[in-house]
């Protein structure tokens, strides 16, 4: 199979020119930027030969986050994490439990990224079955298993590591099995690896690791919903699947980045949690649908990033809530799938594109922010006289299940696995 390959915009193409120009672009991964590229590697659905590997990735200054994939399986009782990777880097060992493999190259690899900067980490998941827990025991074992095995534990032999002392700065959970059922466990499997995180002492003294998940756009999430709601379960990003679902940008009217942004503001565990959109890097990178030409997903993105300013800005809840005094803003960044439909110049592009999206979406609050209210008698916020300059575009929406009272600017987009 031939890897599709992707022609940027002449528009993109001329702002490359200029990219090396630009000194105020910060590269480089930042928990709180909203600029943030992030890639999963290790499936090679592009079915390149050989897959490029790792590093060559890590060399893009413009790749911040990667996201190996997946630990496929969770085996026996003892939940023993194996790693299935479509790379000759990881080579099964003779006579292992389960399949686990061994990769000492990756592990030269994962160390020459995190040098980089990059933060590097591990997703348990995918499309197969094979991970799934049934038990609040078993969730806590897979837990203490991931931990040993590529984090900070198994000091001593205590696990076989396919990356040897090397270890990821976080675990992902991309949970798709059983489809349709609420994963009821996995609340357990995060509050026992975060206390992990917390009481124990990684290799070299690391304590800074993450937890994330890509759950699917539709909201919630059905598996995840238990740790959605549930206050044990803290995330420190969401990489959220908007392709192979009604959810994505494809079709505007459904597009919900906003609803996922007023969890993240109301409800979340993490109050800083960031949030992606997670977009596949070509058409053959998302059988089911939902492929987003670049110049498009880049102006969704600024759409939703200016719509989390303005919330930021003019939303007044409860105790909780953001407002101008809050630099909060939850949106984090793109996540693609997969890193081998990707190129230098479009992971490139992507970078400057958020970030300059990122300073439209400032420029525009501080337009707001100097604006006065009418004088009616009551305070109309500019984003009120915003929205009523939409017209009837923005009217014809329908209305939205959160409560009004709260001005999060709600809009009509122009425009996974």
């Amino acid at each position: 199979m031939s890897p599709f390959r992707l022609t940027l915009p002449k528009g993109l193409l001329r702002s490359l020119t200029f990219f090396t120009l630009i000194p105020q672009i910060a590269l480089g991964f930042d928990i709180q930027g909203s600029n943030n590229v992030a890639l999963y590697w290790g499936q090679n659905s592009a079915q390149l030969s050989p897959q490029p590997p790792l590093k060559s990735y890590c060399d893009r200054p413009d790749v911040d986050v990667i996201i190996l994939s997946f630990i496929s399986l969770l085996y026996s009782n003892e939940k023993i994490p194996i790693l299935n990777q479509a790379t000759p880097q990881c080579t099964q060992i003779p006579g292992s439990l389960g399949g686990q493999v061994t990769c000492p190259e990756l592990a030269q690899e994962i160390e020459y990224c995190r040098g980089k900067g990059k933060k590097i980490l591990v997703s348990l998941g995918g499309a197969t079955a094979g991970y799934e827990i049934q038990s609040p025991a078993e969730a806590a074992a897979a837990a203490k298993q991931v931990w040993d095995t590529y984090l900070g534990g198994g000091q001593g032999g205590m696990a076989i590591r396919p990356f040897g002392e090397v270890e990821v700065d976080g675990v992902d959970l991309d949970l798709e099995t059983p489809a349709g059922q609420e994963g009821t466990y996995w609340p357990i499997f995060i509050d026992t690896i975060r206390s992990l995180y917390q009481s124990e002492v990684g290799r070299n003294g690391k304590k800074d690791y993450l937890v994330t998940a890509s759950p699917q756009c539709v909201y919630p999430d059905v598996i995840l919903s238990p740790a959605l709601r549930d206050k044990r379960s803290w995330f420190d990003m969401l990489f959220i699947q908007f392709y192979n679902n009604l959810c994505a940008p494809t079709n505007p009217s459904a597009f919900n980045f906003n609803e996922w942004a007023e969890w993240a503001r109301s409800s979340s565990q993490n109050p800083s949690i960031k949030l992606f959109i997670g977009a596949p890097a070509s058409p053959g990178a998302a059988p089911s649908g939902g492929f987003t030409p670049l110049e498009s997903l880049l102006a969704v993105a600024s759409d939703s990033m200016e719509d989390c300013e303005n919330a930021r800005v003019f939303w007044n809840g409860d105790a909780l809530s953001t407002n101008s005094s809050n630099p909060y803003n939850p949106f984090g960044g793109i996540a693609f799938w997969d890193a081998s439909w990707t190129t230098p110049e479009y992971t490139a592009a992507t970078k400057l594109g958020l970030t300059s999206s990122w300073e439209k979406a400032k420029a525009w609050n501080q337009i707001f922010k100097r604006e006065e209210p009418v004088d009616d008698g009551k305070a109309e916020s500019a984003a009120d006289r915003k929205v009523k300059s939409r017209g009837t575009l923005a009217r014809g929406r329908g209305r939205s299940r959160i409560s009004r009272r709260r001005h999060v600017i709600r809009r009509l987009h122009r425009h996974r696995r």
